[in-house]
């Protein structure tokens, strides 16, 4: 029940881009199509994402982003199955194994467009630079096992 309810979320997000993805490239070609729209996959990605890392107001509130994970874990956990770990104090780890949004632009035929989506985290990253670090290897929406997010404290700032 919980996959079928996570994968009917990424497909209630990925269809409208599938369909305009495919209706372009009758014109365009998909290619053209993917880098066209792209941009504005990354700018819905982003708008979503913005809600998952904690808000602090500074970077010498990371102790309290830390802490704050936790409580966002309980909404995400609905999409998203991932653990927290702390291998020192001035790191949160999270890895997720399943993203019900991309598997959606698998199942949909937009994988191309995963590149766009997960460049989403990275925007509010860029947006929180001041607050902490950012670090991602490998994501699922780029053809990876998993995704790894790391948030590190930045220096200086206890």
């Amino acid at each position: 029940m919980k996959k079928s309810f996570r994968l009917l979320i990424g497909f209630a997000v990925a269809a409208p881009v599938a369909l305009l993805t495919h209706l372009l490239s009758f014109f365009t070609g998909k290619q053209k199509a993917v880098e066209l729209l792209g941009p504005g996959v990354t700018v819905l990605a982003q708008a979503m994402q913005q809600f998952f890392p904690p808000e602090i107001h500074n970077a010498s509130e990371f102790d309290l982003f830390k802490s704050k994970l936790k409580d966002k874990q309980k909404i995400w956990r609905m999409l998203y199955d991932y653990p927290i770990e702390y291998p020192d104090e001035d790191t949160a780890e999270l890895v997720i194994r399943n993203c019900p949004f991309a598997e959606a632009i698998v199942h949909l035929k937009i994988s191309e467009m995963g590149y766009y989506m997960c460049q989403g985290d990275w925007e509010v990253a860029r947006v929180n630079s001041r607050k902490w670090a950012f670090k991602r290897r490998c994501t699922l929406g780029t053809g990876g096992t998993l995704c790894d997010f790391t948030y590190k404290r930045i220096p200086n700032n206890r």
